[in-house]
């Protein structure tokens, strides 16, 4: 009998770790492909704005706006193309519009 519940307890504990390791490599995965579609959205706004810049200057809450989307880029990693525009942007004189 205890042959019998033994059994079916490694049973029960085999299949809660197997679906446990499945979910963590199923959410992890999800994650990732998350951050990635994220820093895609970001780097196409950042680079969106500089392009804007290039031909209108920024205000100061448009820099200001800029620098917090490009705080959250900077997070997820792989910005080097981003740095060099982030600086030139930081570095443009501010304008103020009615």
């Amino acid at each position: 009998m205890n042959d019998i519940i033994i059994d079916g307890l490694s049973t029960v504990i085999s299949l809660a770790v197997g679906g446990l390791i499945g979910y963590v490599v199923a959410y992890v995965t999800g994650l990732r492909a998350i951050r990635k579609g994220m820093q895609l959205i970001l780097r196409a706004s950042l680079n969106d704005m500089y392009i804007r810049f290039q031909q209108q200057p920024p205000t100061a809450d448009e820099k200001q706006i800029f620098e917090e989307m490009y705080k959250c880029y900077e997070q997820l990693g792989e910005n080097g193309v981003m740095k060099v525009k982030h600086e030139t942007v930081l570095a443009m004189p501010e304008t103020v519009r009615k």
